[in-house]
């Protein structure tokens, strides 16, 4: 599994119960086999940055699109020391 991380914007403030609403609202997470690792809400509110795990980038890329969601999408590595 690769390490993908998605970056996304919105015009207005999102609450916390919108953020809610689309962590429950998330569809096909088993079919793209994606598992949400964690995610940031910067402190304006009008941007969140996830942290996923899946086969690929172009899987989280299938995912947010069922989901009716945009975002900017990074493969990345991991580094420990």
């Amino acid at each position: 599994m690769e390490w993908v991380v998605v970056e996304r914007a919105f015009p207005e403030p999102l609450s916390d119960d919108e953020m809610r609403r689309m962590h429950d609202e998330s569809k096909c997470v088993d079919l793209y086999r994606v598992t949400s690792i964690r995610s940031y809400l910067m402190p304006d509110r009008k941007r969140l940055v996830c942290v996923f795990q899946a086969p690929d980038a172009e899987a989280v890329r299938s995912f947010l699109r069922v989901n009716r969601s945009e975002g900017i999408v990074w493969p990345c590595t991991l580094h420990t020391p």
